[in-house]
């Protein structure tokens, strides 16, 4: 056979192989993403996000605490590849519901590493889920959908990767907000938005939204020429404020707080004492003098008031507490403050006070 002819023949003979092994690998990575995330996501999109000359591999997740994960992406180190997860929106187990954790920093256990994933992702979504999420141990009604993309040798050149993410994270959480049957609206992709950079912290010299119901003057001339400070914190189920005003060798402190719906038990309990001691005289009304005594020998007092009404986030517990070495002040000036604090509680009714305590 001349040397010509089977030059061509194996030049035929790879092309032919080339394209069989082209063809194969095409088909493997179409159920790649036929697969992926359970085969919620747009397999266009998806594949834009990815080098179409390369073998696609498919890792899947989250494991126990999610809902759905996949990463996609090419089997080389430095290729493109994706990852979408969608999880419940879950609080971190309590530490404490006591008012200075409440404040200060966390009223939560420090969370995992993973649990601040999403913040560090291209594109997220939150979604409501008013049926609920079953099989956790605390009502779950939303959930969250976040994506990223890799791309660390720029195989992959088109500005329209935001916008392809956007399309996968947007399906894959309509097909969990369907297929959990969490009613609500659809998800739509216009409700998907880039990750924001964490909001800056409030500003140390204004007052906390928490706050707001107070007034300096509520606390007379003990607050005049004082160094004023205040911290607040507001939670799914309670928001707390503390107020703080010093002079040279005084501190007069005034803290407020509130409660609802399922962390009433903890609250309960983890006051249990203060509690009992204050609603040793249910029912009294304000002014009544307080069912304990102060301890004289200490510098400075704490006079505690609890109130109990129905807010609209249900039954709710109030507690102000007065703190500082004068005791006068302190019998003076804690029913205005709880009054003053219930008034600006939001559409609160059946209101009971439960009782002054000193601590």
């Amino acid at each position: 056979m001349p040397q010509a002819s089977v030059t061509l023949l194996l030049a035929v003979l790879v092309g032919g192989f080339v394209l069989v092994r082209g063809e194969q690998r095409d088909r493997d990575n179409q159920d790649v993403l036929a697969r992926a995330c359970g085969g919620a996501l747009p397999r266009a999109d998806a594949a834009g996000l990815l080098a179409d000359d390369s073998s696609w591999t498919l890792r899947t997740g989250p494991g126990p605490r999610g809902l759905v994960s996949c990463t996609v992406g090419g089997s080389g180190e430095d290729e493109p590849e994706f990852t979408v997860t969608a999880e419940p929106i879950l609080d971190p187990p309590l530490k404490s519901v006591r008012v200075g954790h409440l404040l200060y920093p966390s009223p939560y256990e420090e969370a995992p590493d993973w649990a601040e994933d999403h913040k560090r992702a291209d594109q997220l979504v939150t979604v409501p889920c008013p049926n609920g999420l079953p099989g956790y141990p605390r009502p779950v009604t939303s959930f969250r959908v976040y994506a990223s993309a890799y791309d660390r040798a720029d195989h992959v050149a088109d500005d329209a990767v935001p916008e392809r993410l956007g399309a996968l994270v947007a399906a894959l959480a309509e097909d969990v907000r369907a297929t959990r049957r969490c009613g609500g609206a659809p998800v739509r992709e216009t409700d998907v938005r880039p990750v924001s950079p964490s909001p800056r912290e409030e500003d140390a010299d204004a007052s906390p939204a928490e706050c707001a119901w107070f007034r300096p003057a509520l606390l007379g001339p003990a607050s005049k020429g004082a160094e004023q400070s205040a911290d607040g914190a507001t939670h799914s189920w309670a928001r707390a404020c503390s107020v703080s005003f010093q002079k040279p060798g005084s501190v007069v402190t005034v803290s407020s707080a509130s409660w609802w719906g399922e962390v009433l038990p903890e609250v309960r309990t983890e006051y249990g004492s203060e509690l009992a001691l204050a609603q040793a005289g249910r029912g009294s009304a304000p002014g009544a003098q307080p069912d304990a005594r102060p301890d004289t020998r200490r510098k400075v007092h704490s006079l505690v008031v609890w109130a109990e009404s129905r807010c609209a986030g249900g039954r709710t517990l109030h507690r102000v507490d007065l703190t500082g070495a004068d005791r006068a002040l302190l019998l003076a000036r804690t029913d205005s403050l709880l009054t003053h604090y219930l008034d600006a509680s939001g559409d609160c009714d059946d209101t009971k006070v439960l009782g002054k305590v000193w601590r």
